[in-house]
């Protein structure tokens, strides 16, 4: 609560400026997708005798046991697979497929759950023989996208369990502190809304659990709530924590409705118990995501920035209702209140601005992942979204705060109290919004990881060169642009010795070992003096190619070198 962090003039400025800086992570830090780093056959290669396995390789495990994991398609749209997955390594998945393939070209489809829990696919080709009739495959067949009401649900659901979350969470620290001296009829309304908020959470959890299961599997929204998708789910890790999140939301359900059963009585156990039950819950995105496998630098920032934004932007709405209920005594109860949440919210803002920074560094890693990624552009639409927030924090810590903590505010100026803790708590809800999109988004290091693991590849375009000598002659030979597909191969002499006669012709041999594929003959001409070039030199797939070079001096002297050249994959 941006208006709750001011206690003076010269405080105000300075916990403006923590706020401003802890809006920027005030959510919990998106997870890494898995990254496809290997297929078996490579993407578009072309193999002389029909493989027995077709296998993809990740960076990192991946679960592969909800729905068809992986599928090799004719162009027919035939599956030509024998159905059962095998796991080689935890990063791996590979499935069988038939011996009596025809010539042609096949499409895989795959889909995973990610260590991120979240659900990722993707389809390729690989050609038996030559390319088919149909070089691109039926990728667009086999690997459509969720229905949109599923993925409607999807991330609606992702949004919900965030604010269901947020408000039990904080709900139960300010009841339980900050407002502790409220009205036995507002405390009572209160832990109500908690149960609501409860009940919602663990509903919010299961609907997850369904959803999740039928987007990972492939399937419709009717598929989603049938047993066989539940218990896939279930048995998964981020299942088991959408379980465990459901329990714990009733359990603070119950909690919820022992404290409003009280009354005005203390009821230690009861408030103990919530306590507790709200600590447990802001455990479950931390093990739910990537952060609960990716160390404890990790484990430990993500589990701060849960409490800490759950304390800040529930605990606000916590408030603001107290408030609303308070009726005619709202601005006693804002005198006792406000104070005891400024505590909170200034603790909450220093945590976020740590562990946000903690997580922004291993998620971002570099100034221009905000802007070259899909991940680094939401964040800066996030960050945007506190210019509103600074405006209300100044105005509130200028004028609001001071005149209402000394009980001399006038009507109107309580009334735009009120209305800026509203538009604040819209902000926030807007920022909760985005983040249901960042967890479901490559993080930016990833991204640009790939990218420059594509490049180092010559996945992204590029000229492999090398040079070679024979006889009286040096010359340097380039393959550009060095990815699989059209080539064309340069050959540029540098170098003779004096008075050598020119050469005759030039032809080279590319051959492939692992998988067995050429020589493949190119016949070079000569395009200006000492330069001879191949316009057409195909090399069909990714690989460490070698390629012979032959130089014919006069009619009868032949000089022979063989180089080696590092294909990358196509662009």
């Amino acid at each position: 609560m941006t208006i709750a962090l001011h206690t003076g003039a010269g405080r105000g400025r300075l916990a403006a400026l923590v706020a401003m800086l802890a809006a920027f992570v005030a959510v919990p830090s998106a997870a890494a997708h898995s990254v496809l780093i290997a297929t078996v056959p490579e993407r578009d290669a072309v193999v002389e005798e029909p493989p027995a396995r077709v296998l993809i390789r990740f960076n990192e495990p991946v679960d592969a046991s909800i729905g068809a994991a992986l599928r090799v398609f004719d162009d027919a749209g035939n599956q030509v697979d024998t159905g059962t997955v095998l796991r080689p390594a935890a990063s791996e998945v590979a499935v069988e497929i038939d011996d009596d393939l025809e010539d042609g070209t096949y499409t895989v489809a795959w889909r995973v759950i990610s260590a991120d829990s979240d659900p990722i696919r993707g389809a390729f080709v690989f050609h038996v023989g030559a390319p088919g009739a149909n070089p691109e495959g039926i990728a667009a067949d086999v690997a459509r996208d969720a229905p949109l009401t599923l993925e409607f649900l999807y991330s609606g659901g992702r949004f919900l369990e965030f604010a269901f979350l947020f408000l039990c969470v904080g709900g139960v620290a300010t009841v339980l502190y900050a407002l502790r001296s409220a009205a036995e009829r507002v405390r009572l309304r209160l832990y109500g809304i908690l149960a609501v908020s409860a009940a919602a959470l663990a509903a919010s959890s299961l609907l997850g659990l369904a959803v999740h299961g039928a987007k990972a599997s492939g399937d419709d929204l009717g598929d989603a709530f049938t047993w066989s998708n539940v218990s896939a789910v279930a048995g998964t890790r981020f299942g088991t924590v959408e379980l465990i999140r459901a329990v714990l939301a009733l359990a603070l359900l119950a909690a919820a409705l022992v404290l409003r059963r009280a009354g005005g009585r203390v009821h230690a156990t009861a408030s103990a118990g919530a306590a507790l039950l709200a600590a447990g819950l802001a455990l479950t995105p931390t093990f739910a995501g990537h952060a609960g496998t990716a160390g404890a630098l990790a484990i430990v920032s993500d589990i701060a920035h849960v409490l800490a934004a759950s304390t800040w932007v529930g605990g606000l709405a916590f408030v603001v209702l107290a408030l609303w209920l308070a009726l005619e005594q709202r601005w006693p109860l804002a005198t006792r209140a406000v104070p005891r949440f400024s505590t909170m919210a200034v603790v909450s803002v220093v945590v976020l601005l740590i562990a946000g920074t903690v997580n922004g560094y291993l998620q971002v890693r570099t100034w221009r992942g905000l802007w070259e990624t899909d991940y680094g552009l939401l964040l800066l639409a996030k960050i945007g979204l506190i210019v509103p927030l600074l405006g209300l924090g100044a105005f509130n810590n200028r004028y609001a705060v001071p005149r209402l903590r000394a009980g001399v505010a006038q009507p109107k100026e309580r009334r735009r109290f009120l209305q800026a803790a509203g538009v604040e708590l819209v902000v926030m809800t807007a920022i909760i919004g985005i983040t249901a999109f960042l967890v479901d988004t490559n993080p930016a290091r990833h991204e640009l990881e790939a990218t420059s693991a594509a490049a180092a590849h010559g996945e992204a375009g590029g000229r492999m060169s090398s040079d070679v000598d024979f006889g009286a002659f040096r010359a340097t030979v380039a393959v550009e642009p060095g990815t699989s597909g059209p080539n064309r191969i340069v050959m540029r002499v540098e170098e003779s010795e004096p008075e050598a006669p020119q050469l005759a012709a030039v032809t080279f041999e590319a051959s492939l070992t692992e998988p067995k594929l050429g020589p493949l003959k190119f016949d070079a001409t000569s395009a200006e003096h000492g330069v001879w070039s191949a316009e057409k030199a195909e090399f069909p797939i990714a690989g460490e190619w070698k390629v012979r070079v032959a130089a014919r001096v006069g009619e009868f002297d032949l000089y022979v070198e063989t180089i080696s050249i590092e294909i990358g994959g196509m662009s």
